[in-house]
């Protein structure tokens, strides 16, 4: 397997058709939105390969002297699911970043789908992610109308309180967006 950078234009050209396909409206960014991100040099695309296919992608955001990576989207397409690829590209991924405390991430939070097929396939996410070492927070946050429970998969021995992992993906967030945007669209719920 191979995690390979890739830029807007082949982002756009190879990959949004799935990203489309793979995330709900609510939960999308625009183009527009990632192309403004990606040239602010704070979002990046990357493309997972195996044997030269691609199979899915990941986009995350870094800040200088943040801490902590977004791992904004990950996808493995849908027939190679199951397959074990989504656990080898995160690990893959996260070797990429020792000098991280850790990646962070939201999953939608279980129990608030609006069917039980949802939930299922929430509850399906949150145990993919604990056992890729990711662990959830004490707090709940809603981003936009979402609600979503916050993980971080720690890499290194860093201490740190979810005071200051949530204060750290607020940066990101108001880099991302805008601290206006921010502030009118996206809360801290405590559970």
């Amino acid at each position: 397997m191979e995690l390979i950078k890739v830029d807007y234009q082949e982002f756009k050209k190879d990959i949004y058709q799935y990203y489309l396909e793979l995330f709900p409206r609510n939960e999308r960014k625009t183009l527009h939105d990632l192309k403004k991100q990606y040239l602010k040099n704070i979002l990046n695309f990357v493309k997972i390969n195996k044997q030269n296919e691609t199979i899915g992608f990941l986009i995350y955001v870094t800040l200088e002297n943040n801490p902590i990576i977004l791992l904004d989207y990950f996808a493995i397409y849908k027939q190679y699911q199951n397959q074990n690829y989504g656990t080898q590209a995160i690990e893959q991924f996260q070797s990429f970043f020792t000098n991280y405390k850790g990646v962070y991430g939201e999953i939608e939070k279980e129990g608030l789908g609006k069917t039980e097929e949802e939930n299922q396939i929430r509850a399906r996410r949150i145990k993919f992610w604990q056992n890729l070492g990711f662990h959830l927070l004490e707090t709940d946050l809603e981003l936009y109308g979402v609600i979503y429970s916050p993980c971080l998969l720690k890499l290194n021995d860093t201490a740190y309180t979810e005071e200051e992992i949530i204060s750290y993906a607020f940066q990101i967030y108001n880099a991302l967006f805008s601290q206006k945007k921010i502030k009118k669209h996206c809360r801290i719920l405590k559970k």
